[in-house]
């Protein structure tokens, strides 16, 4: 097969942004509706403006239609729709297949193209929906989860063109509920937050709340444009550079001229300045097993006899609780081991059982409290001393 050429997009919300992609190698500009688009920011009269402005400007505006969707928000979405001149744009960007099979009956003459980022890591789903979909499915906008050699293996096997994000963020998590509305007394309509857990405390994810639900994000941005040269020799038709959630829109220049000019050192400079660390995600290798590893954690797994508890909480200068599976006794030496392996030896001069009662021994299931401890986390095994 002949490699394609290899063409950029990019998603815009004004047109300061669309004269900033001046001169550049984007040729296609993603639109987004507030009320079609999880992260839309554009009203009616704003996306009208920039679908004309646009395609006067030489390039191919695509409208996006990504929000969880139910019957309410398909007729919003089909009003929004009503107001658009749609003989401008390219292609209408769908991620739900209920959306998808509506554009395809009401809009037949609209391309479309197929988001199946999410559910869809096999060439089986991925040919099924280019056979069902025929001659208006024009593009396949492809997981971020897919490893160099599967995408290969796709891009070459797909007889429709595939698209995958260069630069971005990575969604981990979407809710349609509103998990921090209730933290704010007067909540504004985007709420960002860092939050982090108890298995990986050392790292903070980026989560955003708008009016469409929750969004938790990697703590690291996908960066392959340090790939450009295997990228291009691919059957790859499209690569998106996702600046949303960039620190500024002006990235898009050096990141022009290093499509323009790419060499390995300019690519690894842009990477090292880029203002979020990043990876290349699951495209070198799939590492899904590394959970596995954890889950096999000797530290997690040895329920031996002399196992009489594990800790359920540990809040820092306040307690320790511990749900036991055999009885112990206060001022009795106890052995804690983290699930990092670390080991602490403790003597709890104070056992509570969970009504804050003062115990001298607990029973053998049950839910009691000691004093905090440093080092003492979640998860961690406490043994009796032999």
């Amino acid at each position: 097969m002949v490699a394609t050429k290899l063409t950029f997009n990019t998603y815009i919300t004004s047109s300061s942004q669309l004269s900033a992609l001046k001169n550049t190698s984007i040729q296609e500009i993603i639109l987004e509706h507030q009320d079609l688009c999880r992260f839309g920011r554009l009203n009616s009269d704003q996306l009208i403006n920039l679908i004309n402005d646009g395609s006067q400007s030489g390039y191919v505006p695509i409208l996006q239609w990504d929000v969880l969707s139910n019957d309410l928000k398909i007729r919003q979405g089909l009003a929004v729709l009503q107001q658009l001149p749609l003989q401008k744009i390219g292609a209408i960007r769908v991620q739900d297949a209920g959306i998808a099979e509506l554009i395809r009956q009401q809009f037949p003459n609209i391309p479309l193209h197929l988001i199946v980022e999410t559910g869809n890591h096999n060439l089986a789903s991925l040919e099924r929906w280019t056979t069902y979909f025929g001659k208006q499915l024009k593009r396949l906008v492809l997981s971020t989860e897919l490893p160099g050699s599967t995408l290969k293996r796709f891009t070459e096997t797909l007889n429709v063109p595939c698209e995958i994000m260069g630069v971005g963020r990575i969604l981990l998590f979407y809710t349609p509920r509103h998990l921090f509305h209730f933290l704010e007394k007067n909540p504004p309509p985007i709420i960002e937050r860092m939050v982090t857990s108890d298995e990986q405390k050392q790292h903070y994810f980026p989560t955003l709340e708008n009016r469409h639900g929750t969004f938790l994000f990697h703590y690291y941005d996908l960066f392959l444009l340090d790939l450009l040269p295997e990228l291009r020799k691919s059957m790859l038709q499209t690569i998106r550079i996702d600046l949303r959630f960039a620190s500024s829109f002006a990235w898009i220049e050096k990141i022009d001229f290093l499509i323009k000019n790419f060499d390995l050192e300019s690519a690894k400079i842009l990477k090292a300045q880029w203002p979020v660390s990043t990876i290349h995600g699951f495209y070198r290798a799939n590492r899904t097993d590394r959970p596995i590893a954890r889950l096999k954690n000797k530290h997690l797994q040895d329920f031996g006899e002399n196992l009489v508890a594990y800790v359920a909480e540990a809040i820092k200068g306040q307690h320790i609780a511990l749900i036991s599976r055999k009885p112990f006794y206060a001022n009795e030496p106890l052995l804690f081991i983290t699930p990092e392996g670390k080991e602490v030896k403790i003597l709890p001069d104070s056992i509570k059982n969970s009504q804050g009662k003062e115990v001298s021994a607990t029973d053998f299931e049950g839910v009691w409290i000691i004093p905090h401890y440093k080092w003492i986390v979640p998860k961690t095994l406490v043994y009796r001393m032999t």
